[in-house]
């Protein structure tokens, strides 16, 4: 994978610092400067790490240039890239270590969030099948929010309440910011930008059977709307934790999708549809629902249910 340039991966936020990093040779490298400021809370990060490079090699003669730091390029305060000192992931907790700071733990929940971002190449069925996706769950999205405008959802707020109550229930947060804040996004970021394939899933189903509720139920209301977006996402969360899979907010941060991305004419005729198309019918099909009891070694067959069952099935 060739170094990045894109500002908006070359860029990550600690808090309200600004931490500087690059993709080189398969991983994440971060600029050991930039930690500094948030580690040390020093107001020159650049004279404590000479310091710091100086007091390792005498007191634990540790040679940082030789073992720990690459000298790589990165944007520097006037946009032109420069080579300066950077460390892996692993290099960055070795650092970590040798400076008291009270945001040593938060800066290394900060490293395990951030370095686990996944690059991918714009050639990969992967990246592809991702772009396709993100644009399906905006089109899930603004098809609800036309949904209730006729119920009820008309004002910023109120449409902000039902985002909130579309990631409470299948993240088990507060609302959106919450899962800003809890993967450390940049500010004002929009969680859909970083989610991977699988994640798009799980709130494209959310979205649209929020959307199904709603009109087979005819709710109406902003209260009831906002209880019915977090329940569906409850009993989704509850089914993937029923399942053993992997819960929504523990999924693998991506880097991120700029809308150029995924907002073209192309994609947007690829996965156009009719909302009132019928489906086709399909054959039935039986799928078993096992269950893991405590202190059995094998799951139990607790249910088979039919895909679409037969009068005599029912």
């Amino acid at each position: 994978m060739e170094e990045m340039g894109d500002l908006n991966l070359t860029m990550a936020l600690f808090e309200n610092f600004t931490i500087r990093r690059t993709w080189h040779a398969g991983r994440w490298f971060f600029s050991v400067v930039d930690i500094m400021a948030p580690l040390s809370g020093s107001s020159n990060p650049r004279r404590y790490w000479t310091d710091l490079k100086r007091r390792l090699k005498e007191k634990e003669k540790l040679d940082v240039n030789e073992s720990i730091v690459q000298s790589l390029a990165l944007p520097d305060a006037d946009g032109r890239m420069r080579k300066t000192d950077c460390a892996d992931m692993e290099g960055i907790l070795r650092l970590i270590q040798s400076v008291p700071s009270p945001n040593a733990e938060p800066l290394k929940q900060w490293l395990a969030q951030v370095g686990a971002e996944t690059l991918e190449d714009k050639d990969t069925d992967a990246y592809i099948l991702r772009t396709r996706h993100r644009l399906k769950l905006h089109l899930l999205d603004t098809a609800l929010m036309e949904l209730v405008a006729f119920r009820g959802i008309i004002t910023p707020e109120q449409k902000q309440a039902l985002r909130d109550a579309n990631y409470a229930g299948l993240y088990g947060l507060s609302g959106e910011q919450a899962l800003v804040r809890m993967r450390r996004l940049p500010f004002a970021a929009e969680p859909e930008e970083f989610m991977g394939t699988p994640e798009y899933i799980a709130n494209e189903f959310q979205r649209s059977q929020t959307a199904e509720v709603i009109k087979n139920r005819n709710v109406q209301g902003e209260e009831a709307i906002l209880h019915v977006a977090e329940d569906v996402g409850v009993q989704i969360r509850l089914t993937i934790e029923r399942i053993g899979g992997t819960m929504p907010e523990n999924m693998t941060i991506y880097r991120r999708l700029a809308r150029g991305e995924w907002m073209t004419p192309e994609l947007l005729h690829s996965v156009s549809f009719d909302w009132n198309e019928e489906a086709e019918e399909v054959e039935d099909r039986v799928i078993p629902i096992y269950e893991l009891v405590e202190g059995e070694s094998e799951p139990q067959l607790i249910e088979e249910r039919h895909i679409n069952p037969k009068p005599e099935d029912q």
